[in-house]
């Protein structure tokens, strides 16, 4: 059940469920009042003990006067029972055949037949008093008692009974409120106190706690939201320790690119210097060492800035509505012929898809021969093979370069498009190459728009796999764009 609706019944039943609970308390108690009573009308409970009270003190009376004939006996036994109970309204007359023997006058005007005889007891309630009939002997005794008033002690019950009502009224609605207030804030402080504790997780770095919440109510989706939180927060601190450790590696890597080329410049340099070049072809070697190092640290340094305008998005591209096909075929035959000679087979296996791409026709150039300069680098063989195949989706068109290297282990195939990042102790060879290129080539395919990614290769070399969106139709000519 949902919080929203807790609450709503919440306020339904603090309103109904307290005045069900006080009708039913009310004809409860009206029927304990009638089954005690016994009649409409009859005296109150509160009374009971009153009654009882004057018809023991009536009936101790009766037998005392039925134990004597003696007349100045009986008005003495009455004379002192009147007086010991004067200042509490109970006054005893004596009658025989309906007339008043003692005392010779009442105070209270009494009934007519009052005095009428009778052979058992009996009582009669009004407004104003009591009488309590008893046989004493040939005579009748009524015992009159005017402190009893059935208005009266009404009041005084309906006051009490009244007082009793409001504050069973008053425990009914706190306990109906208590428990009803309970049942709402179990079902808030519970997920409120999960999710604190998931904060305090998070806030003391345990980024692999998650919630379990398996009620379908609002804290659902918070919870829900919550774990995406800190799974978010969790690939946030990761991808942040890789920047850092490609951060490191970049660093480290430059720094030993660098200072390469630069230790043999100050070398040769110095050897110039110092005359140990002394022939004119010598110092014409020197030279052109020098030259071929500066050139090595310009080619490093063009990388790292073309890799740091891709890496921002600063790098503009010259996007044209090209063949795919027929451009991969064009570049296969310019490759081929330059690299043929340094020791690197190209070849194409099948037919190439013919399709319409976007594509920076120089960057993609760069791209392919990133790839290849990688495949020729590595090579355990004495002459390498790349071999160009590609495929066509419903989307997409697939091209696949794929060399007969030593290949990378699986568990660092992702890594090899992160800057300066070399696999094995043959790829960290610097003289090889800076680590740079596959990191360009990726950041080139991301712009535009495709992604690029490594595999092994059934015959065990390493397979670059790039993969970007197709265009729809063919148009002649091309369409530019320097800010893609």
């Amino acid at each position: 059940m949902s919080v929203k609706r807790r609450l709503y019944l919440s306020n339904i039943l603090m309103l109904i469920l307290p005045i069900l609970l006080v009708i039913v308390t009310a004809i409860c108690m009206l029927l304990i009042y009638q089954g005690v009573t016994g009649f409409r009308g009859g005296p109150p409970m509160s009374n009971g003990e009153q009654l009882q009270n004057r018809m023991n003190q009536a009936e101790k009376l009766s037998n005392q006067l039925a134990a004597t004939t003696d007349m100045q006996q009986l008005e003495q036994i009455l004379g002192d029972f009147n007086r010991e109970r004067r200042e509490s309204g109970v006054q005893a007359s004596l009658y025989s055949e309906g007339q008043r023997l003692y005392p010779p006058d009442s105070s209270v005007a009494l009934p007519a037949d009052i005095g009428a005889p009778q052979s058992a007891s009996s009582v009669v309630l009004t407004d104003r008093y009591a009488i309590y009939r008893f046989p004493a002997g040939p005579y009748t005794l009524a015992l009159t008692d005017t402190s009893f008033n059935i208005e009266t002690n009404r009041s005084q019950r309906s006051v009490y009974v009244g007082i009793f009502m409001l504050a069973l009224i008053t425990g009914i609605v706190i306990f109906t409120n208590r428990f009803l207030t309970r049942f709402v804030v179990r079902s808030i402080a519970g997920p409120i106190d999960t999710l604190v504790e998931g904060v305090h997780q998070l806030r003391d770095g345990n980024l692999t706690y998650r919630i379990l919440h398996e009620k379908q109510d609002e804290f659902a989706d918070v919870c829900r939201d919550f774990n995406e939180m800190a799974a978010q927060l969790s690939e946030m601190v990761e991808e942040r320790r890789k920047n850092e450790s490609s951060r490191r590696e970049l660093i480290a890597g430059i720094s030993h690119d660098l200072r390469t080329p630069l230790t043999s410049i100050k070398a040769y340099l110095e050897g110039l210097e110092k005359g140990i070049a002394v022939t004119p072809q010598m110092q014409a070697k020197y030279f052109a060492t020098i030259k071929g190092k500066v050139e090595h640290l310009e080619h490093i340094i063009n990388q790292l800035f073309l890799f740091s305008k891709l890496d921002v998005g600063e790098f503009p591209l010259y996007l044209e509505r090209v063949d795919l096909g027929s451009e991969m075929e064009r570049l296969v035959g310019v490759f081929a012929a330059e690299y043929r000679p340094k020791g690197l087979d190209l070849t194409i296996e099948g037919n190439l898809p013919h399709v319409a791409a976007k594509i920076d026709v120089v960057q993609f150039r760069n791209v392919i021969q990133n790839v290849l300069e990688n495949s020729l680098k590595y090579t355990d063989k004495q002459r390498a093979q790349v071999v160009v195949s590609g495929n066509e989706g419903e989307q997409t068109v697939e091209i696949r370069l794929t060399d007969n290297g030593p290949g990378v282990e699986a568990d660092e195939l992702d890594r090899l498009f992160d800057v300066f990042y070399r696999s094995d102790d043959s790829r960290k060879r610097t003289e090889l190459g800076s680590g740079l290129g596959l990191a360009i080539s990726s950041k080139v395919i991301e712009r535009l728009g495709g992604h690029i990614s490594a595999h092994r290769a059934p015959a065990g070399g390493l397979s670059i796999r790039m993969v970007l969106p197709k265009e729809k139709g063919v148009e002649d000519g091309h369409e530019k764009n320097s800010d893609y």
